[in-house]
């Protein structure tokens, strides 16, 4: 739903090692001087140093493997306390929140698992609120792999360095993008030139005399 708050939701999007944190270093860059800003990161720390989540998804630690439907009823809890803890504090206080991942990340995590989304997850999302715009960084899953094993080094069994889970993600993701109308980003671009992207979409909006909708 659309959060009828004066700041700005402003949300970015993609696999790990599509450069989500360098965009969101660079929009706070442009952004700070003339907005207050805060940068907040989905899913919070409560879902990431889970042990139960990160064995399920990582294979890490004491942890068990939870069902899907329990990460993903744990991953939308996540989504309502991080919202109202955080994002929505922040836009009636007139800020811009930068949004590293967001609601449609957590969707795409769990398709590309495998999993069907349940019926009644329309209703669970309805309140979570709408961003007011969300770039997507797409790119081929081989380049994104490729960046991921480079900073970390292999490791066998891992999610995040497997082509073919990487594409369904950003299959996924594009989807999405079609349907909500964000704007896609070629993550193989120039960090310059990206940044660039997203300035121009949002001083376009904000010079437009007709209202977002």
């Amino acid at each position: 739903m659309p959060h009828g708050q004066p700041g700005t939701l402003l949300a970015i999007c993609g696999f790990d090692g599509s450069g989500k944190s360098t965009l969101e270093a660079a929009l706070l860059a442009a952004i700070a001087p003339t907005r207050p800003c805060v940068a907040a990161w989905a899913p919070t720390e409560w879902w990431r140093q889970d042990q139960n989540v990160r064995r399920s998804l990582f294979g890490e630690g004491p942890g068990e493997d939870l069902p899907e439907e329990a990460l993903l009823h744990f991953n939308l809890a996540d989504c309502y306390a991080h919202q109202a803890g955080v994002i929505v504090p922040a836009l009636a206080r007139g800020e811009v929140v930068i949004v590293n991942r967001y609601l449609f990340d957590m969707l795409a995590l769990f398709e590309a698992r495998g999993m069907t989304l349940p019926e009644w997850l329309p209703g669970a999302v309805a309140r979570i609120v709408q961003p007011d715009f969300c770039f997507v960084l797409d790119a081929p899953a081989e380049l994104i792999v490729d960046r991921v094993v480079r900073r970390d080094g292999v490791i066998p069994g891992r999610f995040d360095q497997d082509i073919e889970f990487t594409a369904n993600y950003n299959a996924s993701l594009r989807r999405m993008a079609e349907g909500n109308r964000l704007t896609v980003l070629r993550a193989e671009d120039r960090p310059d030139e990206i940044l660039r992207r997203c300035l121009d979409v949002l001083n376009e909006e904000a010079s437009s005399p007709a209202p977002r909708g």
